[in-house]
């Protein structure tokens, strides 16, 4: 969880109760602030502070407790309650008593906390990756090129850049004279449209021709892109000439990147190709390890080996994971669970497809289900067909994406947070008295590649 904002949402969800109950006591409440193991809740009188303390105080500490792992105490408070502070935040809008400030600071401290540098001794080496780490180091000896070019490929997040960086530092330190060029592909072709714009060309090649290490992340961008490809080509002619180190990274081996020229694809395989696969369960084991330790946090190992066996794709998701589990134990200051990792693991992998995208999938699924369009799902038609259409794919969304109430009600036309929560209790209280609709929700959930 990202803010106390946000867990207070995914709690709410899980409570059990009639709409009428949800509308009157529960949606008034505003998340206050959460301390080691208490929360603190607000309800604007006293008398609605009394009904919601004496009837559902063991309901939310028990959904508490399904959601963070570890037990919570939740005491209600009321406006006679608060510090003039407090009630200040409170004349505010809700979000900003929402993100607590001992919340915000302690996530902050986390995110700050997982800062590490992309050096060699921070890179985990298995046998995935040891052909990309070993040419690496021989380039970052400084001496002459051995690989020239290096070119390392593989799917996202599997530490391409990590290396490039990690050269880069060890000959920054190491060989403080050489000049040591380091672009992601894109600022590349940004500078050299530039310098076609301002008339600053002979600058230009001055930069790149002069550099003893050239270092180009991404080398796939610049397909398509003729007069950029032409200035790389010259550029690499040079440098190679001199026996100057080149390393470049793709997404892709040279022979699979199209629009690109054939004599630049040529130069890419000049050299050593050293590709990264997906890292193997120990290796993905060994990462979990480091990252905790370089934050100092410590995790069980049925916790870590649960999170490797689970998180295969790529050594970001792994990074993400740690991050937000260290978040959570900052902000809690209770140690990492089974039951937080599985939350931690949700979030992850719903953030590695961006969120629109996402978004626009589920409501063009559950659309051609219902026979319906997206925009008859976006407009404020309430007929049968598209009320009952919206209500799915606003429950569908919320499962799947986490988004807040009041992201989702903007994929909708702007619809506010209460007829978010209606439309997501709905589907839920169906789901539990209709079958055939509960397999039909399954199945969406299911082609959307998430199992409810």
């Amino acid at each position: 969880m990202n803010s106390f904002s946000e867990l207070f949402e995914a709690v709410k969800l899980r409570l059990d109760l009639t709409e009428t109950a949800m509308k009157l006591w529960i949606d008034p409440i505003q998340p206050l602030k959460m301390h080691t193991n208490k929360v603190v809740l607000y309800v604007k009188s006293s008398y609605g502070r009394q009904i919601v303390a004496e009837n559902y105080t063991d309901m939310f500490e028990k959904h508490f407790l399904d959601v963070l792992g570890f037990p919570v105490k939740v005491e209600f408070l009321c406006e006679d309650d608060l510090t003039p502070e407090q009630k200040v935040k409170l004349d505010g809008p809700i979000t900003e008593l929402q993100d607590d400030e001992i919340m915000v600071s302690k996530l902050e401290e986390a995110v700050t906390g997982s800062i590490y540098q992309h050096t060699f001794d921070t890179f985990i080496v298995g046998e995935s990756n040891k052909l990309a780490y070993s040419a690496c180091k021989a380039a970052a000896s400084g001496g002459e090129a051995v690989y020239n070019p290096l070119y390392i490929y593989s799917e996202p997040g599997l530490g391409k850049t990590h290396l490039l960086s990690a050269v880069s530092q060890e000959l920054s330190t190491n060989r403080p004279e050489l000049n040591i060029i380091f672009v992601h592909a894109e600022n590349f072709v940004n500078e050299f449209v530039d310098s076609v714009k301002y008339f600053t060309g002979d600058a230009f090649k001055k930069k790149y021709r002069s550099a003893d290490i050239l270092l180009v992340d991404d080398v796939q961008f610049f397909a398509g892109k003729k007069e950029s490809q032409v200035e790389l080509f010259h550029t690499f002619n040079e440098l190679h000439s001199k026996h100057k180190q080149i390393i470049l990274t793709s997404d892709r081996a040279p022979k699979e990147i199209i629009n690109m020229e054939p004599r630049l694809r040529t130069r890419f395989e000049w050299g050593l190709l050293a590709d990264i696969s997906i890292p193997e369960f120990e290796t993905r084991l060994a990462i979990i390890k480091r990252k905790a330790e370089l934050l100092n946090l410590h995790i069980p190992n049925n916790v870590m080996e649960y999170m490797a066996d689970r998180l295969k794709n790529n050594i970001r998701q792994l990074e993400g994971a740690i991050l937000k589990m260290n978040a959570l134990k900052l902000v809690t200051e209770f140690p990492p669970t089974i039951i937080m990792a599985q939350n931690v693991i949700r979030e992850v992998l719903t953030d590695q497809q961006p969120v629109p995208v996402t978004v626009e999938k589920i409501i063009n699924e559950v659309a051609g289900i219902y026979n319906v369009t997206g925009d008859e799902m976006r407009s404020q038609s309430r007929s049968a067909q598209i009320s009952t259409a919206r209500q799915v794919a606003i429950y569908v969304i919320h499962k799947i994406t986490g988004l807040s109430y009041t992201a989702i009600g903007r994929e909708f036309g702007g619809r506010d947070h209460s007829t978010i929560v209606y439309a997501i209790n709905k589907v839920k209280n169906i789901i539990k008295k209709d079958n055939n609709y509960r397999a039909s929700i399954e199945d969406i959930l299911k082609n959307m590649g998430n199992i409810s």
